[in-house]
């Protein structure tokens, strides 16, 4: 996955999906007393809130085109009493020597590892950062049945926004294409940036390539690096985890 390709394209995606998360986090955060770190920090989505709130926070992503983003919003943004650092690891073979009280890896970052191995070894290596008595926390999508049987690779809307930068309005959509047997999804995303008329102005597909978990596997997982699974939850407000959530929230 190009990674960097996704840079300009972050916080157009994202604009569609709520801030639920950024505010669970930024409570987690200052619960925590700080510092936290967070692991796939992409534009600093989370971050910057987090240090707004007033908590030190390290933002650790692999692309050098996010955290160059991540540093320029961080540099214009005058609100933030926190200090923030932005540094480039993958969280696979993440070693930065440093504790934390709170670890988090939002926006379903673990699933862009691609194998058990990586996303248990990722696990592995957060909990390695955590601070005695430290917390990690994270969010993924339960697998919804009817998308991983769809084969029709009929575009999926995603809604639309308005582009951060260039203020033109932005329709999204997907093309999906699961691979049940090895609880992959390999995700084309299409953005069509809009005249004032409606012209399509400019067409962008990027690509992401996932690899989904179920709950019981993600218990197994964090069984076996050690970390005891107090709460899990099926969305942001802290309800209970059921068959109809769309989300789990560790």
């Amino acid at each position: 996955m190009d990674y960097d390709a996704w840079a300009e394209w972050y916080d157009v995606f994202y604009s569609t999906v709520g801030v639920e998360d950024v505010e669970f986090y930024v409570g987690l955060a200052q619960a925590s007393g700080g510092p936290v770190l967070e692991i796939g920090c992409g534009t600093g989505r989370v971050s910057l809130p987090i240090a707004a709130a007033g908590i030190d926070v390290v933002g650790v992503d692999v692309s050098t085109a996010m955290l160059t983003k991540a540093r320029e919003r961080a540099a214009t943004t005058k609100n933030h009493s926190g200090a923030v650092e932005f540094v480039q690891g993958d969280m696979r073979t993440l070693a930065l020597d440093r504790r934390f009280p709170l670890v988090i890896i939002p926006a379903r970052t673990l699933y862009l590892a691609l194998t058990p191995e990586e996303q248990l070894e990722s696990l592995r290596r957060a909990a390695a950062h955590l601070a005695p008595r430290g917390a990690l926390a994270f969010n993924l999508f339960v697998p919804d049945s009817d998308l991983i049987a769809d084969v029709s690779e009929e575009p999926l809307s995603m809604g639309e926004t308005i582009h951060p930068e260039t203020g033109l309005r932005c329709l999204l959509s997907a093309v999906n294409r699961p691979d049940p047997v090895g609880q992959t999804i390999h995700s084309i995303q299409t953005v069509e940036e809009l005249s004032d008329t409606g012209e399509v102005m400019r067409t962008v597909d990027l690509e992401v390539d996932l690899r989904y978990l179920y709950p019981s596997e993600v218990h197994v997982m964090l069984e076996e690096v050690g970390i005891v699974a107090d709460q899990v939850f099926g969305d942001f407000d802290g309800g209970p985890l059921t068959e109809d959530s769309g989300e789990m929230v560790w």
